[in-house]
């Protein structure tokens, strides 16, 4: 799945319906933010955008859910990809969320436990610069 650029400078995977804009909190740090339901069919697309920051290893990538409005089954699958490859690889991957549904599909899942919800970017700044 390719990316297009939207007029207000947002990347966003092609033929998806869910926004996805990528900024830097800090050098080192990306950050990834989603915008409406991450579905079936935006799923690959941000795998691959998420999963090509933590191959150019960076300090840690935050991924901003605080936008998304639904979370497919497959999106939780893809989130315990992404957790264990930057597990593998020594990355911090942390995830940004106020409201429930995501909280509840990774419990649904029975993965919560692979993840540190942070309710804003800078929450997980400040566990970043506690980071071992």
């Amino acid at each position: 799945m390719g990316y297009g650029v939207g007029g207000d400078g947002s990347t966003a995977p092609e033929g998806s319906s869910s926004p996805v804009r990528l900024s830097h909190l800090r050098p080192g740090v990306p950050c990834v933010h989603v915008q409406g339901r991450l579905d079936d069919a935006a799923v690959p697309g941000f795998q691959h955008l998420v999963r090509g920051l933590l191959d150019a290893a960076p300090w840690a990538v935050v991924l901003d859910l605080r936008a998304l409005t639904g979370l497919a089954p497959g999106a939780v699958a893809a989130l315990v990809e992404l957790a264990r490859h930057a597990g593998e690889a020594d990355i911090g991957l942390y995830l940004v969320a106020v409201d429930r549904p995501v909280a509840q599909a990774l419990a649904a899942g029975g993965v919560h436990r692979l993840f540190e919800i942070h309710r804003s970017t800078d929450s997980a700044l400040r566990a970043m610069s506690r980071r071992p």
